[in-house]
């Protein structure tokens, strides 16, 4: 009697609880009620749910109870998940059979009519499987068997069930148990066939069900049905993309024939189309894989082929969302076929089908359709036997006329455009900006261009011939072009993707076979010379035309070309090169008038095209290097050219005198090119000895004018005279065969090693302008020092900050006038143009001059003195270009003759200046995170942004510079850009160098430089930069082996450099590639470190609650192991993590995560492999292959 009185009293307990519960949670969601009400309200929920004990029984009262609403009922069923995934190994076995037995009550019961309620159910029930089977729960295939033979609803939480359990141990593999997780995969895999014929029973009966149903008007029955297809199509998404595909291609392909009819019923399709997407999407051997051909087959083509024409003609969300998702299928089916091609059968059968389908999707409307299909195409057109059937040949031409409009630019509207099927509209459902949509237009564009770049390989007479057809075309419209044409103008847009497409099909035309007729080329290059475009905007294309079609005068310059191409060929080259020049002088409609910036766009699209020229067909203008040289005299000889288009002009000419491989003659042109520089520099030479100087020279001290002045005409001298050094530099190259250089007379003796000396004509012509340019480097360092803010007048106040441009391109921005339109702006942009100028020049310089720069006596402390003056005052922006423009090449082309003196002079001057600023701005950056002032949300201070951004650049771009000075490598090319790696995830690096170079030895043996750079290594390990890190990752071994060799490694630095990678793990350790680098690492530097210095383990030791076991099993490990072992010993490393585990850095997704423990059970026995696995074991006896013999009617 007490005992069930007790029991009462619980149970009214309970009760009363659930009503407090359920008042609570619907007070959360009450709008009415006060902030203070919801929280507290929100707070007893949540407190209750982590310290009742009454937790399961009340969420089975209000998960069960008819009088709550879906909300409460939901909370119930989470309070049941929240006891059996936190408390499960705490709760006693009588509440666990209480949980247990009253869950499957309620998927007995048959849920509820909400679906979010029956997947809540199915949660609570995965929980438990995690937890107890198939070990301690061998029933459960048979009562969920029972549970789907009561009704629709069971069964669709029965595959809930299942789905989940798949996602938790397979697909996103939640479950972090290893062992658990295996039993469970392994006891699904043992009953995988079964499960399947379940799937495919259930499919095949309620499709045919829906049908009868919806055909005899029943609509309420045949949703119910249509509910039980969808949710298996949705569950058997979650398993065909990890199981044997021998389940997936049993009975002949029953399921894949399945989906793909599927395809073709408004009901279903969406839901087959996922399920097939992830299947062509698996991945594996060709051996694993080689099933899925079946899908390449006459009746699963059509079947794609049937539903994609039902519904390419249909505009509405829901037919277009379908089409992305089979445009996927499509793509993967592509994929597929490429890399499995030697298993195809009956190609010509089904692959006509395919072709037609795929030019379905290229002619929608729909530049994401376009895009998706694109990607097949382009892997046909690469694919070496694919691009050459006849079936493929014969599309091509209506391939090309579906995809070239796909090039022209599409702008996105300003307002929401509804009603019109064009690109425009699909843009709009697509994309929500037009940031977004630009980038995603300009990756198909590209994409879509590289693909008509293959197709003139796999078929170049097609290619050209409509090519050339739309060439023509467009050229005949020309007359009718306005001259105030804009952008935006149809004719504009035509020829500007023209112009693209012109050049990556003639990018081929040198490899194509059989090669267009090359007379028919030089025609339409004809026509393009006599042109005459009203507006600059199309003649600016026009020369991208002339450009690309250029390569006609090079073929027809061929021996195979023909005397009569070849004559033609030559008549029209002086014609081309004419017209050229024409464009050079360029002068618009109203010649009196200031040139706009089209016009200018012109003038130096000219220039730059003869550059081009010069650079790729040099061979070419060779011959009519006379003709050349006089034209650009003439040109230059009119005072109508700016400083960038002469100095580009001249920059062309100096190209192609490089291959007369002749000293003297590339010399004597050197000289006629500078001209008068050497005078200008001389008189240039007092006004550059000082920041005043400077200043009062263009003009910073005065206020700005628009008016052209005595000091507008200093800056362009300045400029012009800058801007021509560097273009000699970069342009004057020594000939890279040997034998052409020796007879040309550029040797200038040996090395003792025998190696040969070059010197390159321009040397003695530029060295003595040098020591100007470094006089111009420190008077600009000089404009930083505190007392020189004085010299600039107040409107010029921002002359030293970051160009505006250079803002926008760091934050991505592209919506901005990239041109100065005010006198201060066009100050601030001059004054960071000489300022980058001169780095290249420096740079340039240690390129192409090579020993006979690093030759000059006093190199380094005029480099000191001037390059590197002031750097303490220098902003991030300001050694950006110092890093990456001037010291890097500085340091990678000295020779080994001159690395003491002038190589480790500089670096002594440079590395320990950049540790201290380095470390000072990481510290400022961590305080502003700190702060709260660098969130990724809420509109944080863009300069500061900014700030973050610079230094992540800087930072990475030193770090390159220690890189080639310690251990050596190639010069590499940063983006500009401030990628942070959450935009892009930092990748594995190479393996590490194990020793030091020549020019590392003699930098960490130095007193300055040799702390400086090692310090700096193992601090960006530290900071706040994954990539950074993962950079510095390669460089800390070989640099503190060096170091400890030249005995400049203490105790102390040896207890820090372990300290600092084991913070390095605290702070990058949440990313995989980091925390791969650097247990690797940590491990090194602990063999290293050990054998010299015993107190390191001392770091280790102070790790919080480290085993001290595990720590003299690592010493034994290091003991028995070689010194220096040729890869990383994993068991070490898997010591090092268990030890350090601690430290590891978490995502902040993870940092509060409740910790789920789920115990072991006892091990499976494994079935021997003759028995056959469709069975588990069961107190019961249960008959696996009969359990889903009977399904729902």
């Amino acid at each position: 009697m007490n005992g069930g009185a007790s029991i009462s009293t619980e149970a009214g307990e309970v009760t009363l609880i659930a009503d407090e519960l359920s008042r609570a949670v619907e007070l959360t969601l009450d709008p009415t009620v006060s902030h203070d009400a919801r929280s507290q309200a929100y707070t007893a929920c949540e407190s209750f749910k982590e310290n009742s004990p009454w937790c399961a029984q009340a969420g089975l009262l209000l998960a069960s109870g008819a009088h709550y609403s879906a909300v409460v009922k939901h909370f119930g069923l989470q309070l049941m998940e929240h006891t059996v995934k936190y408390r499960w190994p705490q709760i006693s076995q009588a509440e666990k059979i209480f949980i247990k037995e009253n869950a499957m009550k309620l998927l007995f019961m048959g849920g509820w009519d909400t679906a979010h309620l029956n997947d809540a159910l199915a949660r609570v029930i995965v929980e438990m499987i995690k937890r107890e089977w198939p070990q301690q729960w061998p029933t459960l295939l048979a009562e969920l068997s029972d549970a789907c033979n009561r009704g629709h609803v069971h069964t669709q939480i029965v595959l809930h069930v299942f789905l989940r359990l798949a996602e938790d141990v397979a697909t996103l593999q939640t479950l972090e148990q290893h062992q658990r997780r295996k039993d469970i995969c392994q006891a699904l895999t043992s009953n995988m066939a079964e499960i399947f014929a379940f799937f495919m029973r259930l499919i095949e009966l309620h499709v045919q069900e829906f049908r009868e149903k919806t055909a005899a008007g029943d609509f309420n029955a045949a949703a119910s049905n249509g509910r039980v297809v969808q949710v298996v199509l949705l569950t058997l998404t979650g398993f065909v993309e990890w199981v044997s595909v021998s389940h997936i291609v049993t009975n002949n392909g029953r399921l894949l024939q399945i989906l793909c009819i599927l395809l073709q019923d408004d009901a279903f399709q969406l839901a087959a189309a996922e399920c097939l997407l992830q299947l062509v999407n698996r991945k594996g051997s060709t051996k694993e894989r080689k099933p899925l051909m079946i899908l390449f087959s006459e009746d699963a083509i059509s079947c794609i082929h049937r539903a994609a024409l039902a519904s390419i003609n249909v505009m509405d969300e829901k037919n277009y969302l379908f089409l992305k998702k089979l445009s996927q299928v499509l793509a993967g089916l592509g994929q597929q076929l490429t890399s499995l091609w030697s298993c195809a059968t009956n190609i010509d059968s089904w692959l006509p089908v395919l072709l037609e389908t795929l030019l379905l999707l290229t002619l929608h409307p729909s530049l994401s359709l376009a895009h998706t299909a694109n990607s097949v195409w382009l892997a046909f057109f690469k694919h070496e036997q694919i691009s050459k059937l006849p079936h493929v040949l014969a599309i091509i031409p209506r391939w090309l006329q579906a995809t070239a409009p796909k090039v022209l630019k599409v702008s996105y509207p300003s307002s929401r455009v509804s009603g019109v099927n064009d690109a425009v509209t699909y843009a709009c459902m697509d994309y929500d900006s037009d940031q977004e949509f630009i980038i995603f237009f300009l990756r198909c564009r590209t994409e879509i261009l590289d693909s008509f770049r293959h197709c003139m390989s796999a078929a170049p007479l097609v290619t050209w011939s409509y090519v050339e057809q739309w060439t023509r075309a467009a050229l005949d419209k020309a007359p009718a072009c306005p001259p105030s044409l804009d952008m935006h103008h149809p004719l504009y847009v035509e020829w500007e993707a023209l112009s693209q497409v012109l050049d990556v099909v003639l990018s081929r035309l040198l490899h194509a076979e059989p090669r267009p007729d090359v007379y028919e080329g030089l025609q339409l290059l004809q026509r393009c010379v006599v042109c005459t475009p009203a507006s600059p905007l199309m003649l600016s294309l026009l020369l991208s035309f002339i450009s690309a079609l250029f390569v006609f005068l090079s073929c027809a310059s061929c021996q195979m070309a023909g005397p009569g191409v070849g004559s033609a060929g030559a008549e029209l080259l002086p014609r081309v090169l004419d017209r050229i020049f024409a464009a050079l002088v360029y002068e618009g409609d109203e010649p009196s008038a200031p040139r706009s910036r089209a016009v200018k766009n012109v003038r130096r699209h000219a220039a730059g095209l003869l550059v081009k020229l010069g650079s790729k067909y040099p061979l070419l203008l060779l011959p009519v290097f006379g003709r050349l040289h006089g034209a650009a005299r003439a040109v230059l000889a009119r005072p109508v050219l700016s400083a960038v288009e002469s100095v580009t002009l001249q920059e062309a000419l100096l190209l192609v005198a490089n291959h007369f491989a002749n000293y003297e003659r590339q010399s004597a042109l050197v000289a006629q090119v500078l001209g008068d520089c050497g005078e200008r520099w001389a008189a240039l030479g007092p006004h550059l000895s000082s920041a005043r100087g400077l200043a009062s020279l263009i003009g910073l001290d005065s206020p700005p004018t628009d008016a052209e002045d005595e000091r507008g005409q200093a800056r362009r001298t300045l400029l012009h005279a800058l801007t021509l050094v560097l273009g000699v530099v970069k342009r004057t190259q020594v000939p890279d065969d040997p034998d052409k250089a020796s007879r040309g007379g550029f040797s200038a003796g040996m090395t003792p090693s025998g190696n040969p000396i070059w010197r390159n004509p321009c040397t003695t012509h530029v060295l003595p302008l040098l020591t100007h340019v470094l006089s111009l480097a420190r008077a600009l360092h000089e404009l930083h020092d505190e007392g020189a803010t004085s010299l600039r007048h107040t409107a010029h106040a921002r002359a030293l900050s970051l160009p505006a441009s250079e803002q926008h391109n760091l934050l991505g921005l592209r919506d901005h006038d990239a041109a100065a339109n005010t006198p201060q702006d066009r100050m601030q942009n001059f004054i960071h143009t000489l300022h980058d100028n001169v780095c290249h020049l420096v740079g340039a310089a240690a390129t192409t001059l090579g020993r006979e720069l690093y030759a000059v006596p006093g190199l380094a402390n005029a480099l000191a003195n001037s390059l590197l003056h002031g750097l303490e005052r220098l902003p991030d922006h300001w050694l950006r270009p110092l890093v990456r423009s001037a010291l890097k090449p500085l340091l990678h082309h000295c020779p080994p003759a001159h690395l003491l003196d002038v190589a480790v002079a500089v670096f002594q001057h440079f590395a320990p200046f950049m540790l201290v600023h380095l470390n000072a701005r990481w510290e400022y950056i961590a305080s502003l995170y700190e702060a709260g002032r660098l969130e990724e949300e809420g509109g944080s201070d863009a300069r500061e942004v900014l700030e973050d951004m610079l230094l992540r650049q800087l930072t990475r771009e030193y770090l390159d510079v220690l890189k080639i000075a310690l251990v050596g490598g190639a010069l590499t090319n940063e983006p500009s850009g401030g990628d942070m790696e959450e935009d892009s995830p930092p990748s594995a690096p190479q393996r590490a160098p194990e020793q030091v170079s020549e020019l590392g030895v003699l930098v960490l043996a130095h007193p300055a430089a040799g702390p400086a750079a090692l310090h700096t290594v193992l601090y960006a390990l530290t900071w706040s930069d994954s990539m950074s890190s993962l950079r510095a990752c390669p460089l800390v071994v070989p640099a503190l082996r060096a170091a400890l060799e030249a005995n400049r490694v203490t105790a102390n630095e040896a207890n820090g450099a372990l300290a600092a990678v084991l913070q390095a793990l605290r702070t990058h350790g949440q990313h995989d590639a980091n925390q791969a680098a650097l247990l690797a690492l940590a491990v090194q530097v602990y063999e290293t470190l050990r054998p010299r210095f015993p107190s390191v383990v001392g770091v280790l030791r102070a790790i919080p609650d480290v085993d001290a076991h595990d720590l003299h099993r690592l010493d034994e490990k290091l003991t028995a192991a070689p010194a220096r072992p040729a890869k990383i010993d994993k068991s070490k490393r898997d010591l090092f993590k268990k030890i350090t585990a601690r430290l590891i850095g978490r995502n902040v997704g993870q940092l509060f995560k409740k910790e789920v423990f789920i115990l072991n059970l006892p091990t499976m026995h494994k079935a021997s492999k003759e028995k056959a696995s469709n069975a588990v074991d069961a107190p019961g006896g249960a008959n696996l292959p009969g359990l889903f013999a009977s399904a729902p009617t």
